[in-house]
């Protein structure tokens, strides 16, 4: 071939040669037609492309792509003022060196004065710490904020958590500011809520409607008896039962008592009563006798006679202590005395020769079998 002439023509001739040799074979048609030109699509394509376009047609349906799944709300925050580039606002000079005020009256320019008026204010505010808990600029973080919920507040403060095995559901499942308020208050503690209030937002039905109402759960003193956040026994209490009960009823069990109730003396005064609040006086959880069943045998289901004052149990017995054995109110003598004239005990001639005598040496002071309450040994033969 001279030089100066197209190979073009030549090529042609070769291709057209190459397709007759080659015939209906796509696979070898594919190979020579990439040998001079590109984006010659893979054998079958054509084909593949034209199912897919009749399936479409065939089912008159327009395959939609899944949608992407939104990415979560984001938390980023940004100071407005520098969103916006006014960084005069704050600083001396648009190159952010120096500030106008200090904080928090710089703050004061545009956030309302949260801290005029409150009684107790947290300690870094007053001090005008403010980017000791915000970045004054931009944060990964609402409200600015240096670290996350709980995260923040344990950079200052031990975790509270750590005070014990006992955790308080509330803390272990919120956050401090469920309680708290993070600048200042009228509560002691920096509490949004006075006590009595921030427990019964949980704590409603403590109280309820009972006719009766612990003192100290009246009057809003939880953290008298609770601690707050964590603690080692049972219920959040700061003291066992005993003693904290004791806190204020000393008298139980009084002084030199013969015989002491057993609840009592293992301290177990939750065993009869309700801490809180109760429909029933001096906060019993049941009234007697029926209080009294849940310990001792219940002797009047079966009985053919019983006392008449049998079912107040309370009418002959002290129900923490006694200087009297089997915790009688009195003397016997002058506890059977208070109902039965000694008079007529007199006038019985059953009783003569014992008098000075305990009563319960001939009755049962309970049930019998006896109209008088004999006891079978007493009963003449």
């Amino acid at each position: 071939m001279k030089s100066g002439k197209s190979p073009w023509p030549f090529l042609m001739a070769v291709l057209i040669v190459a397709v007759v040799m080659t015939g209906c074979n796509s696979v070898s048609r594919h190979k020579w037609l990439t040998t001079f030109f590109d984006g010659v699509p893979e054998p079958g394509a054509e084909h593949a492309t034209n199912v897919v376009s009749t399936a479409t047609s065939v089912t008159n349906q327009e395959v939609v792509a899944a949608k992407p799944t939104p990415p979560p709300p984001s938390t980023f925050s940004i100071h407005p003022p520098f969103q916006n580039r006014e960084c005069v606002q704050c600083h001396v000079s648009s190159s952010g060196m120096g500030m106008k005020e200090s904080p928090p009256q710089l703050c004061w320019d545009c956030h309302k004065d949260f801290l005029t008026g409150q009684k107790v204010k947290h300690q870094p505010v007053e001090s005008g710490e403010c980017a000791s808990c915000h970045d004054p600029h931009q944060s990964e973080n609402k409200h600015l904020l240096l670290k996350p919920g709980n995260e923040l507040c344990l950079s200052c403060h031990d975790d509270p958590l750590a005070a014990g095995k006992i955790k308080h559901q509330a803390v272990e499942a919120g956050e401090c500011l469920d309680c708290h308020a993070p600048h200042a208050t009228n509560f002691k503690g920096l509490l949004k809520k006075s006590v009595k209030e921030t427990c019964l937002d949980c704590h409603d039905d403590l109280i309820g409607k009972k006719k009766f109402i612990h003192q100290p759960v009246d009057d809003g003193d939880c953290l008298e008896c609770h601690t707050p956040h964590a603690g080692k026994i049972k219920g959040l209490l700061k003291k066992p039962v005993k003693e904290t009960c004791a806190s204020c009823h000393d008298d139980i069990p009084g002084k030199n008592q013969k015989d002491v109730h057993q609840p009592v003396d293992d301290g177990d005064c939750l065993a009869c009563h309700t801490p809180h609040a109760s429909d029933n006086k001096n906060f019993l959880k049941k009234t007697a006798p029926k209080l009294c069943w849940d310990c001792h045998d219940n002797f009047l289901e079966k009985a053919k006679f019983q006392h008449d004052v049998v079912e107040d149990c309370t009418g002959c017995h002290k129900p923490h202590s006694s200087p009297e054995n089997h915790l009688l109110a009195k003397d016997i003598l002058k506890l059977c005395g208070d109902c039965h004239d000694d008079k007529d005990l007199k006038a019985d001639k059953g009783h003569a020769g014992f008098e000075g005598k305990s009563c319960t040496v001939c009755h049962d002071p309970h049930v019998g079998t006896n109209q008088n309450l004999l006891k079978p040994s007493a009963i003449p033969k």
